[in-house]
């Protein structure tokens, strides 16, 4: 049972109003009715009403969410995540602001996680580094001067940051090998599909891949086929003879649609098996159809909640970070499965 004010009120024989101001230590009480009030309370076990006590203290949090725009199925999931949880949370006083930036254009991050830092506009900035490496000192520098900083799905481990969320990227290109190596048959000739930004994200799951695939010695490699996002129809032609070349295909990057409707129209006896990352409806069409293999999925939405409740406690419940990295669970999603991670 819900312990209250009125409660400890009717059992000292006093006023609630009394209770409260004791309570919340406003002036009015005598020594020995405040030392009353704070030893019955702690007799029942009381549990102050948060909101309350958030609304009376008119305490005011803005937080600044930095992500990409592309891919943009998936970065729109983490938003569902982030605007859900933020609507328990913003009677509280915690608010949000999210700001999107043009795929991986890394130098107008930093100008806008730089901006935000010195503006004094934000209580903390949570945001998906396009790169590990460039943000690693003004990461640091936020930190120092007392500037709560976060990072969402794409981290910066080597920096200050306060906490992570998102996924193990290296286990993530492992897993892919796994499944790329079991689910082709005796031949066994690779490629790997990445982007040409070569993100410290994108080097995990190639270096986890390769680990894989480097202890299997049926398994032939070529090099790297790269692609441009901002450049996606021209680079896929360039590397279409390659990917009809191979047994199987690992898309690390996040254009595993677009590699597979190309493999799609390709007139070949056989196709090639196709890995990749994530869900959307083209990814969901494509898996019915037997062109993607599998995808491995990683709860956008429940990354973005997460974020929210952690920062959420750190900042207005003032409680200590209790895990530097949140590492969301991979998926497996196939032909079989795939109707419970898309609503067609």
């Amino acid at each position: 049972m819900k312990i209250t004010a009125k409660m400890i009120a009717e059992q000292l024989g006093i006023s609630p109003a009394t209770v409260d101001r004791a309570l919340n230590k406003r002036n009015g009480v005598s020594p020995k009715t405040l030392r009353r009030v704070l030893e019955k309370a702690k007799e029942l076990d009381y549990k102050p009403n948060q909101a309350a006590s958030f609304l009376s203290r008119k305490k005011q949090i803005l937080v600044a969410f930095v992500f990409p725009i592309y891919p943009e199925y998936f970065w729109e999931e983490i938003e569902v995540g982030i605007q859900r949880t933020v609507a328990d949370l913003r009677h509280y006083g915690f608010e949000i602001e999210i700001i999107r930036t043009f795929k991986y254009d890394t130098s107008m991050q930093l100008e806008i996680v730089k901006e935000i830092i010195q503006s004094k506009k934000y209580d903390g900035l949570v945001f998906s580094a396009n790169d590990a490496s460039p943000f690693v000192q003004i990461i640091n520098e936020g930190i120092e001067k007392g500037f709560p900083i976060y990072t969402i799905n794409n981290d910066s481990p080597s920096s200050k940051r306060l906490f992570y969320v998102g996924a193990d990227y290296l286990d993530s290109g492992r897993l892919a090998g796994e499944l790329l190596y079991s689910f082709t048959h005796l031949k066994k000739r690779f490629a790997v599909i990445t982007d040409i930004m070569n993100t410290f994200q994108m080097q995990q799951k190639v270096l986890g891949f390769k680990e894989y695939m480097g202890q299997r010695k049926d398994v032939e490699m070529i090099e790297p086929l790269k692609i441009d996002s901002n450049n996606l129809e021209q680079s896929l032609k360039t590397i279409q003879k390659e990917m009809i070349q191979v047994d199987g295909i690992y898309v690390a990057s996040g254009n595993l649609a677009e590699v597979s409707h190309v493999i799609e129209r390709i007139d070949i006896n056989q196709r090639p098996r196709v890995i990749g990352h994530d869900m959307n409806e083209s990814i969901y069409e494509l898996l019915q159809k037997e062109v993607i293999t599998a995808s491995i999925c990683q709860d956008p939405i429940y990354q973005g909640s997460l974020t929210v409740r952690k920062v959420f406690n750190h900042l207005m419940l003032e409680e200590a970070i209790d895990t530097i990295e949140d590492i969301v669970k991979l998926e497996i999603v196939t032909k079989g499965n795939v109707k419970y991670y898309f609503q067609h």
